[in-house]
C-alpha cells in the first residue's frame, strides 16, 4: 500500500489511482493490437511472412472462398476496375468505393481507430501521409507480388507499390494556339496578359493540388533558375516570401489565379474550342482524353521552363488486418497487370474486353495517357509514347511531410487577403 504523505488527499491518491489503471488498459489494449495484427500478418502471409515463391492458384482458391473484397480509393477508375475484376473472378464481389484522397486517408484511419476493420485494399495518392502515418501505424501493409520485383524500379515499389503514376500538368487550348503553345516559361502566367486567365483546382480538400504546390516549393531553385532566364536578372522575393516556389504562388495569387473545384470543369475550362482567350490550366494529366470523348483541343505544355509536368504516385496497399487479405493480393495483382505482358504486347480496343482484359487485366481501365504503370515491361498507351523522356518534377516524401503544413497556411493566408 502506498503510504500517504503530507498534502496528499484520498482524492489524490484515487485520481493517481485511476491514471494508473487507465494507463495499464492502454498498455495492456496497445499490446493486444499488436498480439492481433502479428496473427493476422502471419495468417495472411504478409509483410516478413510473405513466402519467397507464392503460389497463385492457392492464393486464388483461397481469394474465392473468401468470396469478397472492399476497396477505397481515390479515383473513380475504381469502378472499371472492379467490373473488370468480376469478369475474371465472378467468384469474387467487389465493393469499389471512389472516395477522393483526402476521404480515403480519413476513412482508414477513422473505422480502423474505432476497432471496425472492413476494407482491403487502399488505393490513394497522398504520399505524406502513407508513408509517415498510416504505414508505420499499420493501418496499411505493402504488398508487391514477387514476381514483379524486378521489374518495377525500388523507388516505385518501396516503402509502397505504385499502382500508376500520374501527374498534374500545365494544359493549353490547341485550338486557339494553333502555332503553339502561348508560353514557353511558367513566369509569363503572373504577367498581366495572363490575369484571371490561369486556373487550377482548390488544394484544399485535395491531396493531390496540395501536393502539386508542396513540388513548387521544394523545387524552389529550378524556379528561381527559370525566372532568371525569363526577366534577365536574378528574382526579387515579397517581403515575407522565403524561396522563388512560394513567390511564383504568391504571384499566381496577385495575378488573380481562379480556382476552381473540380478537375472537369478545369479541362473544360482549357479546352473547349472556340474561345478567343482561353485559360492555361493545372489539370490531371488523364483529362486529356476528353479531346477524344468530348471534343476538346486540350495540350499539354511539356517544353515549358522549368517544367509542366509534375508526377505523382498514386498507391496501392493491404489494409491492415483486411478481412480478406487473399483477396486483396489478388486484386492487387489484377490491378498491376498479367505477368504475360512485355513492351512489345499488341492490345486492340476495347481494351476491357476479350483478350485485351485478360492481358491488361486492371491495367485496362487506366490505359490511357495520364496514367502510366510503374513496371518497365509494359507497352505504353498510344499517345503516351514520350511519356519516358519528358521531363518530370517528382516531389519527395520527406519534403511534403515536413512541409506540407506550412505551404497549406501560406495558400489560407494568401487567399483569404
Amino acid at each position: 500500500m502506498q503510504k500517504m504523505t503530507k498534502g496528499m488527499t484520498i482524492t489524490g491518491l484515487m485520481t493517481r489511482g485511476l491514471a494508473a489503471a487507465a494507463m495499464s488498459l492502454m498498455i495492456g489494449s496497445t499490446a493486444f493490437a499488436q498480439d492481433a495484427f502479428d496473427t493476422w500478418l502471419k495468417t495472411a502471409e504478409l509483410g516478413a511472412n510473405q513466402p519467397a515463391e507464392e503460389n497463385w492458384e492457392e492464393i486464388t482458391r483461397k481469394a474465392k472462398e473468401e468470396g469478397e473484397v472492399t476497396i477505397y480509393a481515390s479515383s473513380s477508375s475504381v469502378s472499371a476496375s472492379a467490373e473488370d475484376f468480376m469478369k475474371l473472378y465472378p467468384e469474387i464481389k467487389v465493393n469499389a468505393y471512389d472516395l477522393g484522397s483526402e476521404k480515403t486517408i480519413e476513412k482508414v484511419v477513422r473505422e480502423q481507430q474505432a476497432g471496425i476493420f472492413a476494407v482491403d485494399v487502399v488505393n490513394t495518392a497522398g504520399t505524406a501521409q502513407m508513408f509517415f502515418d498510416l504505414l508505420p501505424n499499420k493501418r496499411i501493409v505493402n504488398y508487391v507480388p514477387r514476381y514483379l520485383v524486378d521489374k518495377i524500379p525500388v523507388e516505385l515499389r518501396e516503402p509502397l507499390l505504385t499502382q500508376v503514376i500520374e501527374a498534374t500538368v500545365l494544359m493549353y487550348n490547341a485550338d486557339t494556339y494553333k502555332d503553339g503553345p502561348p508560353v514557353k516559361n511558367v513566369w509569363q502566367l503572373t504577367e498581366p496578359e495572363w490575369n484571371k486567365r490561369f486556373a487550377m483546382k482548390s488544394p484544399l480538400g485535395s491531396l493531390t493540388s496540395l501536393a502539386l504546390l508542396a513540388s513548387i516549393v521544394e523545387h524552389s531553385d529550378s524556379f528561381a533558375k527559370a525566372y532568371e532566364a525569363h526577366a534577365g536578372k536574378p528574382i526579387e522575393l515579397s517581403e515575407g516570401t522565403e524561396n522563388a516556389g512560394y513567390e511564383f504562388l504568391h504571384r499566381l495569387l496577385k495575378n488573380d489565379l481562379v480556382i476552381y473545384d473540380s478537375g472537369s470543369k478545369l479541362a473544360t475550362a482549357s479546352g473547349l474550342k472556340g474561345q478567343d482567350k482561353p485559360p492555361v490550366t493545372f489539370s490531371s494529366m488523364h483529362y486529356i482524353n476528353k479531346n477524344g470523348s468530348d471534343d476538346y483541343a486540350n495540350a499539354i505544355l511539356y517544353d515549358v521552363d522549368p517544367a509542366g509536368v509534375f508526377a505523382y504516385s498514386t498507391y496501392t496497399a493491404v489494409a491492415g488486418q483486411a478481412p480478406h487479405p487473399n483477396a486483396a493480393k489478388l486484386f492487387i495483382a489484377f490491378q498491376m497487370g498479367s505477368k504475360d505482358l512485355t513492351p512489345e504486347t499488341k492490345v486492340e480496343k476495347p481494351y476491357r474486353e476479350g483478350e485485351s482484359l485478360k492481358t491488361l487485366q486492371g491495367m485496362a481501365a487506366y490505359f490511357k495517357v495520364g496514367t502510366f504503370s510503374p513496371r518497365t515491361d509494359v507497352p505504353l498507351p498510344k499517345g503516351g509514347e514520350n511519356w519516358p523522356n519528358v521531363k518530370k518534377i517528382f516531389g519527395s516524401a520527406e519534403f511534403q511531410r515536413d512541409n506540407v503544413a506550412a505551404v497549406n497556411d501560406f495558400w489560407v493566408v494568401e487567399t483569404s487577403q
